[in-house]
């Protein structure tokens, strides 16, 4: 268990986040599949606290386990990676 600091506190929130795309079509092959992979860890680049620890793409859903600290919304922090996704 890797516990983080931050200024008034300590924390560990871990968050495995599931989608897929409409309809569960299996679209995520081939090349957009290896456009996901490359993306997801570029969350890291924007939000340096935030970290994709773990992610799977399957043919019709994606699997992402993310640290989020609590200074940022998971909900914020979601769909912010889904919107850099869908581009």
């Amino acid at each position: 268990m890797d516990v983080r600091l931050s200024a008034h506190g300590a924390y560990h929130h871990q968050y495995h986040v599931v989608w897929i795309p409409k309809y569960r079509k299996r679209i995520l092959r081939g090349g957009i599949k290896q456009l996901v992979e490359t993306s997801l860890p570029q969350i890291q680049r924007y939000h340096s606290d935030v970290e994709v620890q773990q992610w799977s793409v399957q043919v019709d859903h994606i699997h992402v386990v993310l640290v989020i600290p609590p200074k940022y919304a998971v909900s914020n922090m979601v769909g912010k990676l889904k919107a850099n996704l869908s581009r």
